[in-house]
């Protein structure tokens, strides 16, 4: 089974060779990368091209980071596809022989996991464990989309993996199409699969967060038609002890 990771990039040396390196040390046999980078201006592309020979550097302009990663969708050739961030890493070697395994054993259409959030020091301040709940329906949860692997002829049924239209939330808006809409099937590996460094798009402070709850709101309203408000509300809720097992499962 061939597995394309696409990874994003703009300026992105001081962390691009350890996502890299973390994919390039991967056990699994058949594994594809593409560096989609925006026109760095730093030696991004260089450094690329100098830690892998194998991976595929695709430079061209883009209309923002969900319209790159559409761009390396496109370009990418592997059975599953996953979307790593170029600050984001695998959390060891074992990961993608793993998914591929749960694919090949389960038949299912996506594969995810968990993920640990770390700052830029390497501490990690926050474990995202997403559990069974997104199997079923997206009603509070959302899986981190560094951990999450998806089957690419799935993903050509949509419009473009991602809507390009947002900034932050076009990943919940691809989950909620995929599991809700499309109901198809999953399997949760209860391991984590990838380590997310805070102070991206989606983590930068609060007006990141607030931006992220407004466009939550509104996928979760143009998938399901309403309900947006109370998914966010349930999504705040489950990050609090003690509500978060109500708030995915009702």
């Amino acid at each position: 089974m061939k597995i394309s990771i696409v990874t994003v990039t703009k300026n992105s040396a001081r962390t691009l060779e350890r996502t890299m390196r973390s994919v390039l040390g991967q056990r699994h046999p058949d594994v594809e990368h593409l560096i989609k980078d925006a026109g760095s201006t730093d030696n991004t592309r260089e450094l690329a091209q100098s830690v892998s020979a194998s991976a595929i550097v695709i430079n061209q302009a883009d209309r923002g980071i969900y319209d790159a990663m559409n761009q390396g969708f496109a370009a990418c050739t592997g059975e599953v596809v996953a979307f790593l961030n170029s600050d984001d890493h695998y959390a060891d070697d074992q990961v993608l022989a793993e998914v591929a395994a749960a694919f090949e054993r389960s038949g299912a259409d996506y594969v995810y996991g968990d993920v640990e959030m770390t700052d830029a020091q390497g501490q990690v301040v926050r474990r995202w464990v997403t559990t069974d709940a997104c199997l079923r329906r997206l009603r509070a949860a959302q899986i981190p989309h560094p951990a999450l692997f998806v089957r690419r002829s799935v993903l050509a049924q949509l419009s473009g993996p991602f809507d390009p239209s947002y900034r932050i939330s076009a990943d919940l808006k691809q989950q909620l199409l995929l599991i809700n809409r499309m109901q198809v099937k999953g399997h949760y590996l209860p391991r984590t699969l990838a380590v997310m460094e805070i102070g991206g798009a989606s983590t930068s402070g609060v007006r990141a967060y607030w931006r992220g709850w407004q466009e939550s709101r509104r996928a979760y309203n143009e998938v399901e038609g309403r309900g947006g408000s109370l998914y966010v509300a349930r999504k705040v809720l489950s990050k609090l002890p003690g509500f978060r097992i109500a708030a995915l499962r009702t």
